[in-house]
């Protein structure tokens, strides 16, 4: 028998911005006028979205031990909306999972140049999580059953 520890961390999100003046925030980060300090608010509050809700119990007989890497990008959209969001990584089970949990993001305050609405913004965000396997049962390490 097998004990799988599993913690999930997301170590960076990017911004991929086209030139625009502003990111995208949230209702948290909104009252940050230091755009540094609003885009770190930013990351944690994704951070701490999809720690919460990715759900590691149903996709880890589809991860590998060690490592895990999931590759994503979305866009948000003008209303503030995430859409498009890609994903890619050794399983498609894990793709399918952070899709999940990317389309569930709470709307977002989107872009804005000049006062008005830019039309979208793509972003890239790795998620990345460890499986360690652990054997109980020292018999069943001894005999490979």
């Amino acid at each position: 028998m097998k004990s799988f520890l599993i913690t999930l961390v997301v170590l960076m999100i990017q911004f991929v911005s086209f030139s625009q003046e502003n990111y995208f925030t949230t209702s948290k980060c909104k009252t940050s006028t230091n755009e540094r300090v609003r885009k770190n608010c930013i990351i944690k509050e994704i951070q701490q979205f999809v720690d919460k809700n990715y759900d590691v119990a149903s996709v880890m007989a589809h991860a590998q031990s060690g490592t895990n890497r999931i590759y994503t990008r979305f866009t948000v959209d003008a209303t503030g909306q995430v859409s498009d969001v890609q994903a890619k990584s050794s399983a498609f089970q894990l793709e399918i999972e952070a899709i999940r949990v990317l389309q569930t993001l709470p709307r977002l305050i989107p872009v804005s140049k000049n006062g008005k609405s830019v039309q979208e913004q793509v972003f890239t965000l790795p998620i990345i999580f460890e499986v360690n396997t652990t054997e109980i049962n020292a018999n069943e390490r001894l005999t490979g059953n």
